[in-house]
């Protein structure tokens, strides 16, 4: 049976169009600002399963947090006073581990191209202050560009998810830093039902990452 297309999807698509037509209305006179980041991933399977109500003693179990990286640019326009739309691609690598009752643990890798479309209030009383702190909210789609045939159960290799993250930036000369945590919730399910090994004791599987990243941008002349 082919999966179904959650209706939790739903609620991230019309503000991923809102934000695309904020991008094709900006004007000419108000450009975008540039720049670029680096970060470390952290990613968990949320695993439902089927066959028993204790994870712990479940046929398929998702195993320890996976690590990676990533990278991408952004581009930054201000809207309101302490308001910024912040539409990135980015890249990112993890790796995480699968436990099978019978098969024992194996790996899965996440090699993505993402599109985040986020926006940042800051507090624009202290536009002047070499520090201030930001929120970070909005949503993102993404694709896995990993191949792998496995037997034992299918990984949609689409992903929808919601963004929220807590950040300080930093003045240095013309310079902004920004560190920030970002958490994303995905929100479609990634099982693909279908005739692998354990697709009957698994149900829902979504991916949730945690990131610590540092954003760098010149405010120009």
């Amino acid at each position: 049976m082919p999966n179904t297309f959650p209706m939790r999807k739903f609620f991230v698509l019309p503000f991923l169009l809102f934000s695309v037509q904020i991008l094709a209305q900006s004007k000419e006179n108000e450009r975008f600002t540039l720049g670029f980041f680096i970060g470390m991933e952290t990613q968990s399977l949320g695993i439902q399963p089927l066959d028993t109500r204790e994870p712990e003693e479940a046929a398929v179990q998702s195993g320890r947090l996976g690590m990676g990286v990533s990278a991408g640019v952004l581009a930054r326009k201000k809207l309101l006073k302490g308001l910024y739309f912040q539409p990135e691609l980015l890249a990112s690598y993890t790796k995480n581990q699968i436990n099978f009752r019978n098969e024992g643990r194996q790996g899965f890798h996440f090699l993505d191209a993402e599109l985040p479309l986020h926006f940042i209030a800051t507090n624009w009383r202290r536009s002047d202050f070499p520090l201030r702190g930001c929120i970070i909210f909005g949503g993102r789609m993404g694709w896995n560009f990993t191949e792998r045939s496995s037997n034992l159960i299918k990984i949609a290799r689409e992903r929808f998810a919601l963004d929220l993250g807590l950040g300080a930036e930093i003045k240095v000369g013309r310079l902004r830093l920004e560190p920030a945590f970002v958490y994303s919730h995905g929100l479609n399910n990634l099982h693909q039902i279908g005739d692998a090994r354990y697709d009957e004791v698994v149900g829902k599987m979504v991916r949730d990452k945690l990131s610590l990243r540092l954003s760098v941008w010149s405010i120009g002349k």
